[in-house]
């Protein structure tokens, strides 16, 4: 409501103080010359503050749901979040395969005096730093230590796992200690490992001794890798409805691509004649380019133990992709620097970086 008093000055006219007070808005005051012009801004403004009072009431009362939900959210237990992210549409396939070794961790590491696996509310920074501490007590399945870079996926998931649940429930996504701030100082492995044409000749050569009718895709499956630049998972689970041989193009479709994001990748000629004898060797009824190789998992596996007969040191299949980024960028110099990147899947230029490890000698014979 509005209050409009007389101001009465010595030897002065007197002026005319309008205040309008709403419930739950700031008072607004002002002073006029004339008792007309008072009332014409009482008038005018006092509906305009309850205009905002009302609008400010239906926003608190908006609110008030989805602060109950935040809530009830923060009580939910992580596994249970994890679970439910792994069997939804929105996870990748990279993400599930993760996902069970990460649920069955979450379900081990819990703060004190918790019962049962944590809830959201106990996701602190002391969980946090348990897990760190769990994870790198553990093997994996090649009886290795969890590596940071494979703890950092972890938490990168349950971070996404969780703002998924928020998303699902129409709620603000809460902030959640799934950070890498107890990882040591230099903990990224930048590998730099590349493989020499002599290394290269061996490990062809180990392959081709291989007695099962799966050898020729074992070698071309390589091959490709090296051609193409393209990931262990991205080859492996390669559809032929996905290359247009034709038009020299492999289109890898998003859900197979680690940044869930489609793909070009032009084929050379090499990479041509890799396809065309694949092609020779395809199956009726059956859709998969390596379909005498198994999932990524097993032939990870499999790679590595040729690796092991061929006395090859510190080299792993996803080796090949920075040995065939370093090649690109040496030899295919009709291509720039943002056309690899495109042809790779990078989306920036200090990715590129980190995988062409070129060496000196190399640079040397480009100089003259």
């Amino acid at each position: 409501m509005a209050t409009i008093i007389e101001r009465t000055r010595k030897n002065k006219p007197s002026t005319w103080q309008t205040t309008v007070r709403i419930k739950g808005q700031l008072p607004v005051t002002r002073t006029f010359a004339n008792r007309d012009d008072a009332d014409k801004f009482a008038q005018r403004i006092e509906p305009e503050l309850r205009k905002l009072a009302l609008a400010e009431a239906k926003k608190k009362a908006r609110l008030k749901p989805k602060q109950a939900g935040v809530e009830s959210l923060l009580d939910e237990r992580l596994d249970e979040i994890l679970q439910k992210y792994s069997v939804s549409g929105d996870s990748t396939e990279r993400q599930r395969k993760n996902l069970p070794t990460i649920i069955k961790f979450v379900r081990l590491v819990r703060t004190a005096g918790s019962v049962g696996c944590n809830s959201l509310r106990q996701i602190t920074s002391s969980w946090n730093k348990k897990y760190v501490e769990r994870m790198r007590r553990e093997k994996t399945r090649r009886k290795t230590i969890f590596s940071y870079e494979t703890i950092s996926v972890h938490l990168q998931i349950m971070a996404i796992a969780c703002k998924w649940r928020a998303e699902c429930l129409d709620i603000p996504a809460p902030e959640l200690n799934f950070s890498r701030r107890h990882f040591p100082k230099h903990w990224e492995n930048k590998r730099s490992r590349r493989l020499s044409a002599d290394e290269q000749k061996r490990l062809e050569a180990t392959i081709s001794s291989h007695q099962a009718p799966s050898k020729d895709q074992w070698l071309l499956l390589m091959r490709l890798a090296l051609e193409t630049g393209a990931r262990l998972q991205e080859l492996v689970l390669a559809d032929w409805a996905e290359f247009a041989l034709p038009r020299k193009l492999w289109t890898i479709p998003a859900a197979k691509t680690k940044c869930n994001k489609e793909r070009a990748v032009p084929l050379s000629s090499l990479a041509l004649d890799y396809m065309r004898e694949l092609q020779s060797d395809a199956l009726d009824g059956n859709t998969r380019v390596f379909h005498r190789l198994g999932q990524p998992l097993s032939v990870s596996a499999g790679f590595h133990k040729f690796v092991k007969k061929t006395g090859l040191i510190d080299f792993r299949f996803h080796d090949l992709r920075h040995e065939a980024i370093s090649r690109m960028v040496l030899y295919k110099r009709r291509l720039s620097v943002f056309e690899i990147m495109a042809i790779v899947g990078h989306s920036d230029l200090s990715m590129l970086v980190r995988y062409a490890n070129l060496r000196g000698d190399e640079l040397a014979e480009r100089m003259d």
